[in-house]
């Protein structure tokens, strides 16, 4: 087989919307930890946080700890600065012989023109004699002005709450937000709906709060910290999930808007007590169990536009087709094409990259009329989006097996976007001479005006029964986050193995990919085990309701490498010499045009499968958690390739229909859109469905990892083999690790080193302090632990 080289002239694009230039990202970025301070060394036992903007005093930052006192700190004007202790306050209690033993949670407002404090207490140990309370429960107003306090009973039925454990409080345009344990409902759908509750509390004119509404938290751990914030006039909060990430959420609905890491000093053995908002920055508390208590100060307003990108996964990408006859020897079986898409480069797509000048393409079967033939397709005559495809022709085919390989190397990275949706606009002046509102009657068939009126309908009615508001089906970012919520909670995506394949109806011409209106009509109806969809029929439904309602939106075709579950045969975790990684082909999801500001932003309506496979109950109610990974958040994984760019119907890519008895039992007889590694056939009749393979290789390995010298001064080496200089970025980490025979991959033990560039070839480390056996050296990349060597097992005795 001799592969033919293909260098073809790229068109110099333009990337409409952001910028994707090679420059160096402003810093702070999103989510980027602006500074690190260590508080007073008696304020040791941090149990809450809030910010004074408003007194004559401010700025200040309080900190409540749990030995029953609030610490006073000023804020410099230097971000880098320390904050200044200037003073600590005695907690009031029930009484001044027993203080209080459950403190957490701290917010700070003026009210008429006094400072006030509120809190919280709650202590589920065993009560004293006489106090028959099950849990003490108890949200604290402190005017620390007068010292005066007064409290109420949280667990009291007005509240909402129940005995549910509460960790932090903030205040929110005069509301009470409180985040509270969300475990203990029976009802799946009522704790994906709870998790915070807005309580509104005149004091000291009335004695109790009056109970608002409850909010969702992240659905998947509860909230230990929550914090207010006004942006441009626009009402968010902050929370955490759980004590690994904190998240964004619209104020008046909690509804989760985007994630990052919770920012932390130490890997293990610290907990999150508090947010807080204020000068510009979110600030979060850190317990640290050995060592001072930290205050990080995290960027959340400056770079807003900025996406937040990882370090490059470098592999080969390899494809193949191959093709069938029905019989052999069947004359004039017409022309057979083997289209495949070329990856997008980073000008277009970037959260990957290409190195043209190694794209191969060829014949693998000795077929001497086999001609290689480039063309190329503008979606929707985006030329900034132009595909370059390749095509292997068989003119004139004989009824025979042709098969084709293709292979280019590449680069992907995480790609991370945050959008605030009070900053989307409908400026589409990158968009002209494009037409991403263009209707197409075989995959959104836009003038079946029934249909899409009634679905809206159903979104809106959804969306306010969930959040008590209406539907914002103005704003692009809550548009697509309306539909896509809407699919979530009312679809399920297909199990071909089970036996529950998506919904097709042939004789309407519905196949399983599209049209997105009879899609879409499959809901206008309660669940009865039809509202079965995979990820292309979703990517059609919203890209076609966006367009139904005037907002440009299109569809990506992608592969993802797969696991090591799938590819490591010596179970060491790393994609070695002579290994392939195979990748799926592929998954489809829709970018929305937010604007101006935004550009072209990914949402993935994919619905989940049932728990345990089980197609019987109703779709339940999805977490805010999968939402905010599918709307607006990037491309879900740092292995994504996007190969394809849809607008309509494109016939080199296009599946068609052939009824076949076998295939249907999988409602997989064709008649819909697909994104790469098509054969196309000019008699689809005399041939089989074609077949196809994707997988990647590694380019990078470490070799050679041996250790030297005492303990206490252990020097490790390595040999790098491979293209390495395709990234010269690239960067290692060391880490001791033990190995698991029979019960998994290693374990990391310690990290030894850091970030280390990737020509280094030794560091010194002391393993003094480690002690067993199994164990091993393993030197990897910096963001893809996929590449990397391991020395040969040691004890440590």
């Amino acid at each position: 087989m001799i592969f033919s080289r293909l260098i073809l002239v790229s068109l110099s694009v333009l990337l409409l919307g952001p910028s994707i230039a090679a420059a160096k990202s402003p810093s702070p970025l999103m989510g980027e930890t602006e500074s690190v301070h260590s508080l007073a060394p008696e304020n040791n036992k941090v149990r809450g946080l809030a910010f004074d903007e408003a007194s004559p005093k401010a700025p200040r930052l309080f900190v409540l700890d749990a030995s029953g006192k609030v610490f006073a700190y000023r804020i410099p004007t230097d971000a880098k600065a320390d904050p200044e202790l200037v003073g600590s306050m005695n907690v009031p209690g029930e009484t001044d012989e027993r203080p209080l033993a459950g403190l957490r949670g701290l917010a700070f407002a003026r009210e008429d023109g006094r400072d006030i404090l509120y809190f919280l207490n709650w202590d589920d140990t065993n009560r004293p004699e006489g106090d028959d309370r099950d849990i003490v429960s108890q949200l604290w107003r402190w005017d620390i002005n007068e010292n005066t306090s007064t409290f109420i009973d949280l667990s009291r039925y007005t509240n909402r709450i129940g005995d549910r454990e509460p960790f932090d409080l903030t205040l929110d345009n005069g509301d009470i937000v409180i985040c509270f344990k969300s475990t203990g409902y029976r009802d799946e759908d009522t704790r994906v709906q709870r998790g915070l509750v807005r309580l509104r509390w005149p004091a000291p004119r009335k004695d109790y709060p009056e109970f608002v509404r409850h909010m969702p938290d992240a659905g998947t751990d509860f909230s230990r910290g929550v914090a207010a914030m006004e942006l441009d006039g626009a009402k968010y909060l902050w929370a955490t999930a759980g004590n690994d990430h904190v998240y964004c959420a619209d104020g008046p609905t909690g509804r989760g808007l985007f994630f990052f890491e919770l920012p932390k000093t130490v890997k293990s053995g610290s907990n999150c007590w508090g947010l807080g908002f204020g000068a510009g920055s979110l600030w979060v508390l850190e317990d640290v169990d050995r060592g001072p208590d930290q205050l990080h100060r995290v960027n959340v307003t400056k770079n807003l536009d900025v996406p937040v990108t990882g370090p490059k996964i470098v592999r080969r990408l390899n494809m193949s087709i191959r093709t069938e006859p029905e019989a052999r020897g069947t004359p004039n079986p017409g022309r057979v094409q083997h289209n495949y898409s070329r990856p997008y480069d980073a000008a277009q797509m970037p959260n990957q990259g290409i190195w043209p000048k190694t794209e191969r393409i060829a014949d693998a079967s000795d077929a001497p009329n086999a001609a290689i033939v480039p063309f190329t397709h503008d979606p929707a005559g985006d030329v900034s989006s132009r595909q370059y495809m390749q095509s292997v022709v068989y003119a004139d085919a004989p009824a025979r097996t042709y098969r084709s390989e293709y292979q280019i190397d590449l680069w992907t990275n995480s790609y991370r976007t945050f959008v605030y949706p009070h900053r989307v606009d409908d400026v589409k002046t990158a968009l002209r001479r494009t037409n991403y509102l263009e209707d197409d009657p075989e995959l959104y068939n836009l003038t079946d005006k029934k249909t899409y009126d009634g679905f809206l309908e159903r979104i809106k009615k959804h969306i306010e029964d969930k959040y008590g508001v209406p539907a914002d089906m103005e704003n692009a970012y809550w548009a697509a986050r309306n539909t896509i919520e809407y699919i979530q909670d009312v679809y399920y995506y297909p199990n071909r193995a089970k036996r529950k394949p998506a919904a097709v109806d042939y004789s309407r011409k519905h196949y399983d990919a599209n049209p997105g209106n009879l899609k879409i009509e499959l809901s206008d109806r309660p669940y009865d085990k039809t509202q079965i969809i995979a990820c292309s029929g979703t990517s059609v439904m919203v890209a076609g309701t966006m367009r139904y309602i005037g907002i440009p939106a299109r569809w990506l075709g992608t592969s993802t490498q797969q696991g090591p579950a799938k590819w490591d045969t010596n179970r060491n975790g790393i994609l070695d010499e002579g290994e392939t990684a195979t990748c799926t082909n592929g998954h489809r999801y829709s970018q929305v045009w937010l604007g101006s500001r935004y550009g072209w932003i990914c949402f993935d309506g994919t619905p989940s499968k049932p728990d345990l496979n089980d197609y019987d109950p109703v779709p339940p109610l999805q977490t805010q958690w999968r939402y905010m990974q599918r709307c607006g958040s990037g491309h879900l994984t740092e292995k994504r390739i996007v190969l394809n760019v849809g607008s309509k119907l494109f016939r080199p890519l296009y599946r068609d229909f052939k009824y076949d008895e076998r295939a249907a039992v999988h409602n997989a007889c064709g008649g819909d859109q697909r994104y790469n590694l098509k054969g196309r056939f000019e008699k689809s009749d005399l041939w089989r469905p074609s077949g196809d393979g994707i997988s990647v290789e590694n380019l990078c390995f470490i070799e050679d990892v041996k250790l030297y010298g005492p303990k206490d001064k252990t020097k490790v080496t390595w040999k790098l083999k491979g293209d390495w200089d395709l990234d010269r970025s690239a960067r290692l980490d060391v880490t001791l690790e033990r190995s698991r025979p029979g019960r998994g991959g290693p374990r990391t033990v310690a990290t030894l080193a850091e970030g280390i560039p990737y020509r280094q070839r030794s560091v010194e480390l002391d393993l003094s302090k480690y002690r067993g056996d199994n164990l091993r050296i393993s030197v990897r990349k910096v963001g893809d632990s996929e590449t990397g060597g391991l020395s040969e097992p040691f004890t440590l005795p």
